[in-house]
């Protein structure tokens, strides 16, 4: 190999002659051009290289929204067109869990694979609600500490079919922004809406957006400290934000988030047909792997597109036996009462707010 060969690979290669047996030597010690030598480049290298062409896509979750996870990442690998590295934040998902996904994740367009436990500390100062009981949703605030090495990521809700590439999502160009959304459907059908804005505090309602798809410019969120941000304002504002995390996250995002084509995040009320090119949201408290998503069937687009699409992915991963419990109709019941049923949480938020209304009525009263 040529000396100006080797030096424009400078010092991170090591040098081997092709002879059977022998060792590569560093380039230090390299013991002069060979006729075949073949070049190595240093694992780490490598491994930089191929990440730095790699797409990466982020969750959270906990064991409640165990099949959605495995159908997200899934119906993205195969639609993908290049490798996605998986960043998965978990509220408490077992050895055993983790395994599953990594084995449902098994696919030629999936890279690394990568688990982080948001810690007890981070989610008790979160409340819960009846519609958003799992505090594993406000894990996203914490993406860009918990995987401090990538700069950009999609972050995906685990109760997506994802029927479009997300390269185009991770290449997109924000310009100045910082996040890149979809208008929720919500100030689609009804971009008026007062109450939000007085509520949120918000310049213009009609770019309120749902976070169950976002792009983010992590080393933006970081030189920000945005985490702190979205912290404070979902503790102190709690009782004001009736969609929560989201709430918070419209709060702090607006006028810096790039609002993107629906077909990004179509919600699966608005029906679209084919799926393909679409990300559906299956928004809603119930689920296709809730035993009370038959419900839904009264309305056949629910049973024969979404279902039938949720379950087909489904069987392509580790979850492929699995179907919802409802034996004699108990899993539908135990699944009422499971959502029904306040937490800690919900009954001091209850008499916080109930409090809060005697004392200002005492108030005006004085």
């Amino acid at each position: 190999m040529p000396e100006d060969a080797k030096e424009a690979f400078g010092s991170n290669v090591v040098w081997d002659d092709g002879n059977a047996g022998n060792t590569a030597q560093p380039a230090s010690s390299f013991r002069g051009p060979q006729p075949y030598a073949i070049v190595y480049a240093v694992p780490e290298l490598i491994l930089g290289m191929l990440d730095s062409m790699n797409a990466d896509i982020a969750l959270c979750g906990d064991r409640r929204v165990l099949p959605g996870l495995a159908v997200t990442v899934r119906s993205a690998l195969e639609n993908a067109t290049r490798l996605l590295n998986v960043h998965v934040i978990s509220a408490g998902l077992l050895e055993l869990d983790k395994e599953k996904l990594r084995r449902s994740w098994d696919h030629p367009n999936c890279g690394q694979v990568n688990f982080a436990e948001i810690t007890r500390q981070k989610a008790q100062s979160f409340r819960s609600t009846a519609y958003l009981k799992s505090k594993a949703a406000y894990a996203r605030y914490f993406i860009d500490e918990m995987f401090p090495n990538i700069e950009r990521c999609v972050y995906l809700d685990a109760d997506l079919l994802v029927f479009r590439d997300l390269t185009e999502a991770f290449q997109m160009d924000l310009g100045d922004n910082i996040a890149a959304a979809v208008r929720d459907i919500s100030v689609r059908v009804n971009p008026v809406n007062p109450a939000l804005k007085r509520r949120l505090g918000l310049r213009d309602e009609g770019n309120y957006f749902n976070s169950g798809f976002l792009i983010m410019e992590l080393n933006a969120w970081r030189r920000e400290r945005l985490v702190d941000k979205l912290v404070e304002i979902s503790i102190e504002r709690f009782d004001e934000l009736n969609s929560q995390d989201q709430d918070a996250l419209n709060m702090v995002l607006e006028d810096r988030t790039l609002l993107i084509n629906e077909a990004w995040n179509t919600s699966q009320y608005e029906k679209p047909i084919p799926l393909t090119g679409h990300i559906v949201h299956l928004i809603g408290t119930v689920k296709p792997w809730h035993a009370r998503y038959k419900g839904k069937f009264r309305e056949r687009y629910y049973e024969d597109v979404i279902f039938a699409g949720f379950m087909d992915v489904l069987d392509r991963t580790a979850f492929r036996d699995w179907r919802p419990w409802d034996f004699l109709g108990l899993g539908k019941y135990t699944e009422f009462v499971d959502q029904k049923m306040p937490t800690r949480d919900m009954i001091a938020g209850k008499l916080r707010r109930v409090t809060s209304l005697v004392y200002r009525g005492v108030m005006r009263g004085s």
